[in-house]
């Protein structure tokens, strides 16, 4: 075994699997932040609301991890801590243009990241700005019941990274990301919300890695027990389909030899949310979930909470 391959495959991994909300870079993860989305994920009743409709949206994000599933290290690395807290504001538009039969707007979310990295005696903790995400969105309002919508996220490597350190606040690199995302209410007390993203990530310059195309999912389900006050569950699926690469070659392990199709990786989650409505159209929510399933990744329980306060200029 080359020590130095050994250590450098573990940078790598650590280096790649700890940034939110995009919870991953290398390694085979990236700009996701999976479970953003919950309840509501798009508002209904679209082509009654006003010409130029905003959205305040505060999010908070914890994530912590205990166990690392790393392919290329023989397994699960359980020696390990990964702490991730983010706020993150976003900032939602709709205006009165129709594209496509549908309204267009888009939106802006810059997160602040604190990371908090452990391993084998080593540790690391960073906190500062990170990635900034913007997106072109288009709503199509299909009765008052459900909306549909499909949007192109692009990630930008605003945070702080530097390769020597094993907590960044960047992934630094770019992302592009196809969204198609629905809210569905079969009855009056019924919510049903998915997001569906593809993810298209460029290289990472300063390691020149280039994480795999990724598919994943939010969902969430929710009953209205009172007029404002809906109990649900929520969670997420990711699902990495191709390999990743390293000066342009697929990642191989310590031993020289191919692993898992280029260390794809994999989680599922699922866990309990609530979801309040105040001020007529405010809201807040707070949604846990447990991870399963995981592939070369943290393996961890990731908590978010959302302050949703629309308004019309």
């Amino acid at each position: 075994m080359n020590p130095t391959r050994a250590l450098h495959s573990l940078q790598l991994a650590l280096l790649s699997l700890i940034s939110l909300p995009a919870l991953a870079t290398e390694g085979g993860v990236d700009n996701i932040g999976p479970g953003t989305d919950g309840f509501y994920t798009l508002p209904l009743n679209v082509n009654n609301l006003p010409d130029h409709m905003f959205a305040f949206n505060l999010y908070y994000n914890h994530y912590e991890a205990r166990k690392l599933d790393i392919s290329s290290l023989g397994g699960k690395v359980s020696d390990v801590r990964i702490q991730s807290d983010a706020i993150i504001p976003r900032l939602d538009y709709l205006s009165p243009v129709r594209i496509f039969g549908g309204r267009l707007g888009g939106y802006v979310a810059q997160p602040y990241l604190k990371q908090q990295v452990g391993l084998f005696g080593m540790s690391d903790t960073r906190e500062s700005m990170g990635d900034t995400t913007v997106a072109p969105i288009i709503l199509w309002d299909l009765g008052p019941s459900l909306t549909l919508g499909a949007a192109v996220e692009i990630t930008l490597p605003t945070g702080e990274y530097d390769a020597s350190r094993l907590a960044n606040t960047s992934n630094n690199f770019y992302t592009y990301k196809p969204l198609v995302s629905a809210t569905w209410m079969p009855n009056e007390r019924t919510e049903l919300s998915i997001k569906t993203t593809y993810s298209f990530n460029k290289e990472n310059h300063d390691t020149d890695y280039r994480s795999g195309q990724i598919f994943h999912f939010d969902y969430s389900a929710s009953y209205k027990v009172t007029d404002n006050l809906s109990l649900g569950v929520n969670g997420y699926y990711l699902k990495q389909t191709t390999d990743d690469k390293q000066y342009g070659h697929t990642v191989v392990n310590i031993l020289g030899e191919e692993v898992n199709d280029g260390v794809r990786g994999q989680v599922f989650a699922i866990g309990p949310a609530v979801y309040f409505t105040f001020l007529k159209y405010a809201s807040a929510e707070v949604r846990w979930a447990k991870e399963f399933e995981v592939e070369n990744r943290p393996e961890g329980d990731m908590l978010w909470a959302k302050l949703t306060i629309p308004f019309a200029l």
